[in-house]
């Protein structure tokens, strides 16, 4: 009796973890895009691990090969234009963004993902007016209202 709670004791543990292993970002990409080659997938599981690790210089190159060899592939799309936010290479973030969600509509990680870069756009277009000095002093008040009341509304 004890082997058999032991194996059901096991067997509830196990099992969990194992679901959790098919729903990480590499598994899903591969689920995703079942025609995208081992060496595609192999460049994005590097790209992946350097950008979790916060190397997004390593990463950049990464995806930007794998996308050269699937350039249809929403996924590699989505962690390129994360990444090159991340770098600071905002409007082709943008761009890529909006690529993945034309290939793929229903993209949650895309969507959450292009709306930070949008905020990420906004905070820097304030930072610019603020530069300005006292001549963009009422640009920079609608604006921080507008961002404020659109965070209220959120």
């Amino acid at each position: 009796m004890k082997n058999v709670n032991l194996l059901l004791i096991t067997a509830v543990l196990l099992v969990p973890q194992m679901a959790m292993a098919d729903d990480t970002p590499t598994n899903a990409m591969a689920a995703n895009n079942p025609t995208a080659s081992t060496q595609t997938v192999s460049l994005y599981d590097q790209g992946l691990a350097a950008s979790q690790a916060n190397d997004f210089q390593k990463a950049l190159p990464l995806f930007e090969q794998a996308l050269r060899n699937d350039p249809n592939n929403p996924d590699i799309l989505n962690m390129l234009a994360h990444t090159q936010r991340k770098i600071g290479l905002l409007d082709e973030s943008l761009a890529n963004y909006k690529k993945a969600l034309d290939l793929r509509p229903n993209f949650p990680e895309a969507h959450e993902y292009l709306g930070e870069a949008y905020i990420q756009a906004a905070l820097l277009e304030l930072q610019v007016l603020k530069s300005d000095g006292g001549d963009a002093r009422e640009q920079v008040e609608d604006l921080t209202n507008f961002i404020k009341d659109a965070a209220q509304k959120a």
